[in-house]
């Protein structure tokens, strides 16, 4: 049977946002620089069903009264104002339009409380995976991060063959779509930033399926400590938004996968922008019951140094019946290190060893209801690297 999918980010969450400062830290040896606040025009969004950035990303010349991403209740969706200065107005906002708390603008589709919760929504026919998540018979999706150059404003160095191939390979297995765990940019200019993003895009092109993009620590201010709690600290974060997670309000999200075997909820944190709404919706987006769960956070256990990544692990650690798999890039490199934790960081940033081979991960469940992981190494056939089996609540099996 298929099942319904709804998104979930932070619309339903009123909470009050820390005005925290970003800071600088030591990134690979290089102090990452930082920019001032610049928007960042549009140039390019995936042209699905979802909510697309504006031209002009609305924030030169606003003055927004309450936090990006919440415009959310019937008073400030009917005023005709942009009160989060996000380029949206009104019921034009997903905040107003996908709020089950908001009734100014009718129906509500993907708001955790659907419609009709008996068929998948418009926007994703049976069978496919799209921005709102989708049905499937069986899940197939690949996990791959890191994809950025070595140094900052080098766009020229961009590693393009890598990400193709990489994107090529995640073709090959037949994934339904994919889940990148952060760092596609190294930049501090929005020109940059846009140049950067117009690249992985670009590579990317050559998968078919939606891409679920995760924060990383360089769509913040590129240090690893760094915070962007606000969405606009630094043009980094602008870009990210607007470009690789429109419409879900905030840069973290999820979203829901129905299969015969039953429901799929993946959890994509961003422990680079962590603020009290960060943690309200974390705890209860791990409250909602499926039988698999799928939490991708950038920064990996052994690596805590992200504003958010404690109170992260900390919340996984305490969901009742753990969760299936956990994903997280950062280090360059491909590692299985616990029994549900990988690290898929090697798909294009420079590798950590140089041992180590680029390549992306392919995340299989099987008709009896375990999960299969693969790790392949680019090439042409994509080489098998690493394989373990997992049950629906993370153990390990056969």
């Amino acid at each position: 049977m298929l099942h319904r999918s709804t998104v979930r980010g932070p619309l339903a969450l009123v909470v009050a946002l820390c005005a925290c400062s970003p800071s600088v830290g030591n990134v690979g040896g290089t102090d990452a620089a930082v920019a001032t606040d610049t928007p960042i025009l549009d140039a390019g969004a995936d042209p699905t069903d979802v909510q697309q950035p504006p031209i002009d990303t609305g924030r030169t010349g606003c003055v927004a009264t309450v936090a990006r991403g919440h415009e959310m209740t019937n008073a400030l969706c009917s005023n005709g104002i942009d009160d989060d200065c996000n380029g949206y107005v009104d019921c034009a906002d997903f905040g107003c339009s996908r709020n089950a708390a908001v009734t100014v603008c009718g129906a509500v589709v993907d708001a955790g409380s659907p419609v009709d919760a008996g068929s998948p929504p418009v926007d994703v026919p049976p069978g496919t995976v799209g921005p709102s998540g989708g049905s499937v018979d069986l899940l197939r999706f690949a996990v791959f991060g890191d994809m950025r150059p070595q140094n900052e404003n080098d766009t020229a160095a961009w590693p393009t063959t890598v990400v193709r191939s990489v994107m090529t390979g995640v073709a090959s297995t037949g994934a339904q779509f994919g889940v990148a765990t952060g760092d596609y940019m190294f930049a501090n200019l929005p020109s940059i930033v846009n140049a950067q993003i117009d690249l992985l895009l670009g590579a990317e092109a050559n998968f078919p399926g939606h891409i679920f993009h995760a924060l990383g620590n360089h769509e913040c201010t590129g240090a690893s400590a760094s915070n962007c709690p606000l969405g606009n600290e630094m043009p980094n974060i602008v870009g990210f938004l607007n470009r690789l997670a429109p419409g879900y309000g905030a840069p973290y999200y999820d979203f829901v996968v129905g299969t015969r075997l039953g429901d799929a909820h993946f959890i994509l944190t961003a422990p680079n922008a962590w603020n009290p709404a960060q943690q309200a919706w974390l705890t209860a987006a791990l409250a909602r019951s499926a039988r698999y769960t799928f939490v991708a956070a950038h920064q990996p256990p052994g690596r805590l140094d992200a504003p958010g990544s404690t109170a992260i692990e900390a919340s996984i650690a305490a969901r009742t019946g753990g969760v299936t798999l956990r994903m997280y890039g950062h280090t360059h490199e491909y590692r299985h290190v616990s029994a549900n934790v990988v690290i898929t960081g090697n798909a294009g940033a420079p590798l950590a060893s140089a041992t180590g081979s680029y390549g992306f991960t392919v995340v299989s469940q099987r008709s009896d209801g375990n999960i299969v992981v693969t790790a392949y190494d680019v090439g042409t056939p994509p080489m098998v690297a690493d394989s373990f089996v997992l049950t629906p609540a993370g153990a390990i099996t056969r």
